[in-house]
């Protein structure tokens, strides 16, 4: 066994590759740790020689490091969902990011198994190695998860190399369950499982298990389908609520030899984390209660401050062989049949035992707290489970899934109790009708992703629930940045490397989050604006940008690149057209202003990029339209630092785009 943070041994698998898509499973979830956390290690570049990665820079300031992994993800798209049990989860901060947030709850026991799958591809674009990174274990989606506590879990690469046909069997059944409880509509648990079927199926492993269950295949069963055991050690962080189960009672007594890690206090070594009747119980079953093995105690101790144990492992040993179970299942009768559990059995591993040979005694006890991990009621009752997402391209609210249906209506709310959307099943239709306030909606959703849902219960009582609702195509959300300056802008067109363009969010993160607080930095002035106002100089300068921007955009719409073309015809950010045209149009002290004929050529060739490309959408090229007709109408453009004869300059203009621009047809006002 190797012991890491989760984070180290995720992000020591991904090195060398790059995520196209990645799904997790959770029980308990952090969605802020998750996203500003987590997705970072799923960020990897190619390096400029496009044979290895790196990691890009972010910033330490969450606000700022939210909007550069939002830019990384519009750079290089990647199809991230997770699936949580929405009766636990934790959001002190919404998230932001474009990831496909389900909520399941079974209708008996919890959703508790810890998954990780990930498709993975080389930088090198002529090689074939690529795969898919698969785990499981004991780690939630939280910082305690991934950072502090005492985890566990066992990954495997499938590759065309390898990968044993039993292996991907039960991996595929698994995902496949969980592609059914999101209506088949995960776009990036498609993306896992078919790049699994894609690759070619080895020989069975007979050296390797992985078990999932949605509560139909007991914990017991599977364990003892593999072998004939005499000796178990168990480590567990929970037990079941009541010493009294059959169930445990049965699994025990297939063996000899019974020792089971007592997880004490650890600043109280007299204290036992664990309920004082299943403790007594389990010790009338022979259950002798132990420490860690010497060796391992000082490995689990991180600057001399004992870590909280979170790991859930079985080893299984006879006079042949060692086995080995790590997961999400607990030493409980809830985890060993009823919830949602996952793990691998590592067969033949030798690993030596976990625990001393000496027995050890509690004086206290903790109170059963099943919460926790799982041990929670048969009956749900309350609000049922929804899963909402929200698409900026198409301004449509969705329900992805419900448990059920519900008679009353559902009202979304904001944290200032404004209504944003209401959702009613009418009798005889499949799907409920979806009413939104548009404005009150997108206005909290620029800034949260949470919604308080809230309705009756069939004795009229009011409940409520908070919900995480997904964001789809968040480049057309509009953003929460200044408008760039203009150099900035037409370096990003040109074409600009990924360290640089972190470098340009975090300087307009600063601005948005501090305003004038923060001085700017002289790297990203407008040096446009103080160099001579000589047109073809100007020209120059934009045409270059301009001309790079065309390539991309051609190239994308020839590939069938659908995002990019989005991104730029009808995103929102201030790198898009959008966003080109507001840093255009927007008002400014005289100081600060654009000149007229930068302004000027730079409109002309956001029509002309838009007329190359035929968007479907004509409100940008109305607006563009529009801009150019007022700033032609105005008399401030001047083609040299003199007084020029606004008649001439109307025939300089028409007679400059018909020869340098592809838009020479446009009408150009009181050229007659």
């Amino acid at each position: 066994m190797n012991y890491h943070t989760i984070s180290d041994l995720v992000a020591d698998y991904l090195e060398g590759s790059l995520v196209r898509a990645a799904f997790f499973s959770t029980y308990s979830f952090e969605p802020d740790f998750f996203e500003l956390e987590i997705m970072p290690l799923l960020m990897s570049r190619k390096s400029d020689q496009n044979r290895g990665t790196y990691q890009p820079a972010l910033s330490t300031n969450d606000a700022i490091r939210w909007q550069q992994l939002e830019r990384l993800m519009a750079q290089r798209h990647i199809d991230i969902s997770v699936v949580y049990d929405p009766t636990v989860y934790r959001c002190e901060r919404s998230p932001r990011l474009e990831v496909a947030y389900n909520g399941y709850s079974p209708r008996k026991g919890c959703q508790h198994a810890k998954l990780i799958a990930m498709v993975l591809e080389s930088p090198d674009e002529e090689s074939l190695n690529g795969g898919v990174l698969f785990g499981a274990g004991s780690f939630n989606l939280t910082r305690a998860g991934w950072w502090d506590n005492i985890e566990c879990g066992h990954f495997v690469l499938l590759t065309s190399d390898w990968a044993p046909k039993n292996v991907c069997s039960e991996i595929i059944g698994a995902l496949t369950f969980y592609q059914q409880v999101t209506t088949n509509s995960d776009t990036a648990l498609q993306k896992v499982i078919e790049a699994i079927e894609s690759l070619p199926k080895t020989a069975d492993d007979d050296q390797l298990a992985f078990y999932f269950t949605t509560g139909e295949r007991s914990f017991t069963d599977f364990i003892f389908d593999q072998g004939n055991y005499s000796q178990l050690e168990v480590i567990s962080p929970y037990f079941a609520e009541s010493g009294e189960s059959r169930v445990i009672r049965d699994f025990l007594s297939q063996f000899e030899s019974r020792r089971v890690f007592l997880p004490l206090d650890p600043y109280d070594d007299n204290r036992a984390k664990v309920a004082k009747d299943v403790y007594e119980q389990l010790s009338k079953q022979d259950v002798q209660w132990c420490g860690w093995r010497k060796k391992l105690t000082k490995t689990l101790v991180e600057n001399d401050v004992p870590r909280a144990l979170h790991a859930k492992v079985y080893r299984m040993s006879s006079a042949t062989s060692v086995d080995l179970f790590i997961g999400s299942v607990n030493f409980s009768y809830k985890a060993f049949q009823d919830n949602v559990e996952a793990g691998f059995l590592i067969k033949q591993c030798g690993e030596a035992r976990l625990l001393s040979d000496k027995a050890i005694t509690a004086q206290s006890f903790d109170e059963s707290r099943g919460e926790l991990h799982g041990d929670v009621d048969d009956e749900r009752s309350g609000f049922p489970v929804m899963n909402l997402s929200y698409c900026w391209k198409s301004h449509v609210l969705s329900l992805i899934n419900s448990s059920s249906e519900w008679p009353h209506p559902i009202k979304l709310f904001n944290a200032s109790k404004e209504e944003l959307a209401r959702i009613e099943w009418v009798n005889g239709e499949s799907q409920p009708q979806v009413h939104v306030i548009q404005d009150c909606l997108e206005q909290h959703l620029k800034n949260s992703s949470l919604v308080t849902a809230a309705s009756h219960d069939g004795e009229q009582q009011p409940i409520s629930r908070e919900l995480i609702l997904s964001q789809q195509n968040v480049f057309a959300r509009p953003s929460v940045l200044p408008p760039l300056s203009l150099t900035d802008l037409l370096s990003i067109f040109r074409g600009m490397s990924s360290s640089k363009m972190l470098q340009v969010t975090e300087h307009y993160a600063r601005l948005s989050e501090l305003a004038s607080m923060y001085s700017s930095n002289e790297e990203f002035t407008d040096k446009l604006q103080a160099e001579s106002r000589n047109f073809f100089s100007e020209f120059s300068e934009i045409n270059s940008a301009f001309y790079h921007l065309n390539q991309t955009l051609c190239q994308a719409r020839e590939d069938g690149d659908q995002l990019t073309l989005d991104y730029y015809l009808l995103g929102k950010q201030p790198d898009s057209l959008h966003g080109a045209l507001q840093l255009l149009t927007v008002k400014t002290e005289p100081g600060k202003a654009i000149a007229p004929v930068i302004r000027y050529l730079s409109l002309i060739s956001i029509q002309d990029t838009l007329q190359r490309v035929e968007p479907v959408d004509n409100e940008l090229s109305n607006l563009v339209s529009t801009a150019i007709y007022d700033l032609e109408d105005s008399n401030t453009l001047q083609l040299t630092d003199c007084c020029d004869d606004p008649s001439y300059n109307r025939k300089f203009f028409a007679w400059f785009k018909r020869e340098f621009l592809s838009s020479g047809s446009a009408e150009v006002k009181g050229d007659n």
